[in-house]
């Protein structure tokens, strides 16, 4: 589902992720959960980059250009 993806948006499956993280180097996986959700969940995805939602407008400029970037709230 990953390969050849463009602009749009499109879901994942957890098994799908895990598949293409394996797979590529380039995938930056974003938590954008509230940091109360955030902090108090121990099954967080490991590697995944925390940026809450609010923030993503004003950080974009820092996430590398060339990911593929899987964005997950819950």
């Amino acid at each position: 589902m990953v390969t050849g993806a463009t602009n749009a948006t499109q879901r994942i499956s957890a098994p799908e992720l895990a598949a293409a993280r394996r797979r590529s180097e380039g995938i930056l996986v974003l938590d954008v959960r509230r940091r109360d959700a955030w902090s108090s969940d121990p099954s967080r995805i490991p590697g995944a980059v925390w940026l809450p939602l609010e923030e993503v407008p004003r950080r974009s400029r820092d996430l590398p250009p060339d990911a593929h970037l899987v964005v997950y709230c819950s």
